[in-house]
């Protein structure tokens, strides 16, 4: 696992309450944990200020209404993308 994964477990373990044993890299951020638009915007919030990026925020948008449903494994990817990009 990588340390993106880890750093993000304890995001949402900290900031809102998940269980570590709920945050595997297949599940479902909306479906299986439940978070609403405002919640997300604050998760992507703590992502930018914990991995120091900004978030193109249209890119997101982009994957939220083409049905796609976002998973933790999609973030640890999509903050992959931008560290390597930097």
């Amino acid at each position: 696992m990588t340390s993106i994964f880890e750093k993000l477990k304890t995001i949402l373990y900290e900031k809102f309450s998940f269980h570590y044993d709920q945050i595997q890299y297949e599940t479902k951020l909306e479906l299986e944990l439940g978070i609403d638009s405002r919640e997300m915007f604050e998760l992507l919030n703590e992502l930018e200020q914990s991995f120091n990026f900004n978030i193109d925020f249209d890119e997101i948008d982009y994957l939220l209404k083409n049905d796609k449903v976002l998973t933790i494994k999609d973030l640890v990817s999509y903050v992959e993308l931008k560290n390597v990009s930097k």
